[in-house]
């Protein structure tokens, strides 16, 4: 399979790349596949993140630079809802990223030959799914919400600017 600057995928934010600066497209043969369900390491810390954190590839295939780890399930089957999840969770994986990762200056790198040597527990496959299932639904309605609020407040806005400054008269 051959991939182009068109499969470039932001580990970030998790969207396929519109604008690439790569002027040179044999310089993406350096780029590691990440397909869906894979898992990348990026190595910056946050306030949620002390270590870096795991990222799931849950929009398809594609291609990530050549600085992110790349891993593959082997665990079959699995809920790429569930491990979207999972991995993002700090009191579950800030331990094995302790244990497996090296400060620098301004990130910290992940040691792939410690990482792969951790064990963790893990549901069932019809665990997972139940779990996934519940999260996910649980996002949507925090999403919701959130747009719910957003609309409270530009109608509130709206009336007050209306009353303010068009005393008698359409906004």
């Amino acid at each position: 399979m051959t991939y182009g600057k068109d499969d470039i995928i932001s580990v970030a934010n998790m969207y396929f790349k519109e604008d690439s600066y790569i002027t040179d497209e044999s310089y993406l043969l350096t780029y590691n596949i990440f397909e869906l369900g894979d898992i990348a390491f990026e190595g910056n810390k946050s306030k949620n993140y002390a270590h870096g954190r795991f990222v799931e590839n849950t929009i398809g295939n594609g291609i990530v630079s050549h600085v992110f780890d790349v891993f593959k399930p082997i665990m079959k089957p699995y809920d790429l809802q569930f491990w979207k999840y999972a991995i993002n969770n700090e009191q579950l994986m800030g331990g094995i990223l302790l244990r497996s990762t090296k400060a620098s200056t301004m990130m910290t790198n992940l040691v792939a030959n410690d990482f792969l040597q951790e064990t963790i527990l893990m549901p069932t496959y019809p665990e997972q799914q139940k779990i996934g299932d519940f999260f996910q639904e649980l996002d949507h309605l925090i999403s919701l919400h959130h747009r719910q609020c957003l609309t409270l407040a530009f109608h509130r806005i709206r009336r007050f600017f209306h009353g303010s400054f068009y005393p008698g008269g359409g906004f």
